[in-house]
């Protein structure tokens, strides 16, 4: 029971929604037609579902796994809001 509550898995889900996020991003035209004015909105929508998934995790006695989650949320978010708007 104890590998479903680790802190290793956490980082793995919690870095899916980021990767789907930027994939979409940077080689789709997905983003231009939905959200032309957001560049930044499906790393938006990331952070969103990974934070459904931190509440689910602390709900249901898996602290492990939601502070991984946090800790790459944060992590992408960051790396997001850096590379998207320091231009150099």
């Amino acid at each position: 029971m104890q590998h479903k509550n680790s802190m290793l898995l956490g980082l793995m889900l919690g870095a899916l929604l980021p990767i789907i996020a930027y994939f979409l991003t940077s080689y789709t035209e997905i983003i231009a037609q939905l959200m032309p004015q957001k560049p930044l909105g499906l790393y938006v929508l990331a952070l969103t579902g990974n934070m459904i998934a931190v509440w689910y995790c602390y709900r249901n006695d898996r602290q492990q796994l939601g502070k991984g989650i946090v800790l790459v949320t944060f992590l992408g978010m960051l790396l997001a809001v850096i590379t998207k708007t320091v231009v150099i």
